[in-house]
């Protein structure tokens, strides 16, 4: 049966350039979207730039621009990022693509029609000073469960959804002035009611989550879901559909609530790119369909909470529901959070033009895990570089292929068959392949480089500067191949330049895969 993959990158807002956390957490689901290309898999890689919403409000009003500008800025910024960081987008867009408006419009059009929401009028916090009703990102306090500072929508020291009225000596961030509680309606999603259903969704595919979004999600589910405004007061966001009125009356200054509607940029990207795109997004249509959700750590309640009962709660379709939520642990710099307000920051685009692409994939990508945060250092950088890329990789490469340049006048050697040899690589390919369909990308890549530590230990312990034998040689090849295929989904660059020098019987030219790097230059960079 046809297998058809959906993998959704969370979408970065687009109020800022990509940062280092941006890397950590997004590489993953490259990798997976390459490695199910490879293995003949019908793949929609999808994501896109966040451009509604009041984080794109608070950066136009700091730069002098209108929010339409600061998103187009951005995406832009972030899709030559993802580019040149070797992404394999089969679409990346933008929330303010007409295509995923009017997606995200009909969505709540045929959600609107169902019992699954009511209307509720709700004190919403409004500024007196600045004349305005105040979303999420607008407000700022202390959060009511764990006393720390909090953002209007979340907490991310405790990590609590949050609404705006829930905080503790709320501010408001464009002014400072402390806002009031003003009566109005939103339409809310009878999230409570699908509680069971996230629940069975959680219990049959927990062994398909990291540690992380099942324990987080764990804890959403035993303390109760609770039912959440999908509309919201304000004038920067996807519109309400005509049906709306109905349930609101005027619905001039209220759009739909950012949260209800990015989500869904998963549904209306691949719809956009794909004829066949029920075959991806909906259970009624005989395909196998595997769902991988790729993220950090603050974005799980999203995916395996609200995106599920969105999709459950429009009951015209049959949506597929989450399969695989791959979630990454903070990346901090220095032992540090990462802060451009306090320099503790270095952007995406700092480290494509300062070092080699495979260089930043396999190091971020080494790094990823959903157990603790995982910390940036210049110092760790350059020694994983150094001592694993090219000390391991690098080295099996070019002491092989010298090797037959300088003793076998370019002629590679065939092997003879070699149990040992056969049985290790088939053993490696088995578990690698277990561990990517999992998710587990970090685990996958410490496989393969397994693998060519094993060559480079053959290599050594088998002294072909010694004996000339080719055998050894054309096992070390062998290896060498093998740990190629597994690892082109994490350094495509250097991975390139291997297969085209081992596709002849003859070796060409060949070069060092990559310079080392000297920490002390590292560091005198202008960062």
């Amino acid at each position: 049966m046809k297998l058809n993959v959906l993998i959704g990158l969370s979408w970065p807002y687009a109020n800022g350039h990509l940062h280092l956390g941006h890397i950590a957490s997004s590489l993953p689901a490259d990798v997976i979207a390459r490695y199910y290309r490879d293995h003949g898999a019908a793949v929609s890689f999808v994501s896109g730039s966040d451009c509604f919403g009041t984080p794109i409000l608070v950066t136009a009003k700091t730069e002098g621009l209108t929010p339409n500008q600061i998103a187009e800025k951005y995406s832009a910024s972030h899709k030559r990022d993802f580019t040149d960081l070797g992404f394999t987008f089969d679409n990346y867009t933008a929330t303010l693509n007409p295509a995923h408006q009017q997606f995200a419009s009909g969505f709540h059009a045929d959600l609107y029609d169902t019992d699954n929401v009511f209307v509720k009028t709700v004190p919403q916090l409004y500024c007196n000073h600045c004349q305005q009703y105040l979303p999420d990102r607008y407000v700022e306090g202390t959060c009511p469960y764990c006393g720390e500072h909090a953002k209007g929508d979340s907490c991310d020291h405790c990590g609590k959804i949050l609404e705006p009225e829930d905080l503790k000596d709320p501010r408001c961030k464009l002014c400072g002035a402390t806002p009031e509680l003003r009566e109005t309606k939103q339409i809310y999603l009878r999230l409570s009611q699908f509680q069971k259903a996230i629940e069975k969704n959680l219990h049959d595919k927990q062994n398909q989550w990291t540690n992380n979004a099942v324990g987080m999600t764990n804890k959403y589910l035993n303390e109760g879901l609770v039912d959440r405004a999908i509309t919201r007061n304000i004038t920067w966001g996807v519109p309400l559909p005509d049906n709306a009125k109905n349930l609101l009356g005027d619905i001039t200054d209220k759009r739909v609530y950012i949260w209800a509607e990015n989500v869904l940029g998963y549904l209306s990207a691949t719809k956009a790119i794909k004829s066949d795109w029920e075959d991806f997004l909906l259970d009624d249509h005989q395909t196998n369909k595997r769902h991988y959700y790729v993220h950090a750590k603050d974005n799980i309640p999203f995916h395996s909470v609200i995106l599920p009962g969105l999709l459950l709660a429009e009951n015209k379709h049959q949506w597929h529901l989450p399969d695989y939520i791959i979630s990454s642990e903070y990346l901090n710099m220095n032992g540090k959070k990462i802060s451009k307000s306090t320099g503790n920051y270095i952007s995406a685009r700092q480290l494509i033009d300062n070092f080699d692409i495979d260089m930043i994939r396999y190091y971020f990508l080494r790094n990823t895990n959903d157990k603790k945060d995982a910390n940036f250092s210049f110092e760790d950088f350059v020694y994983t570089v150094n001592g694993e890329l090219i000390d391991n990789y690098g080295n099996l490469v070019n002491r092989t292929l010298s090797f037959i340049k300088n003793k076998f006048n370019g002629e590679i050697p065939t092997m003879r068959p070699n149990p040992t040899i056969t049985q290790t690589i088939a053993d490696t390919v088995t578990e690698f392949n277990t561990l990517i369909e999992v998710g587990a990308c970090s685990k996958a890549l410490a496989a393969a480089m397994t693998l060519v530590a094993f060559g480079n230990k053959w290599f050594s312990d088998n002294t072909p500067w010694k004996t000339l034998d080719p055998q050894i040689i054309a096992e070390c090849v062998t290896i060498i191949r093998a740990a190629n295929d597994m690892l082109k989904y994490f350094i495509p660059c250097g991975t390139a330049k291997v297969e085209k020098w081992l596709s002849n019987k003859t070796l060409g030219e060949i070069s060092v895969l990559y310079k080392k790097l000297d920490i002390n230059e590292v560091k005198e960079r202008k960062w």
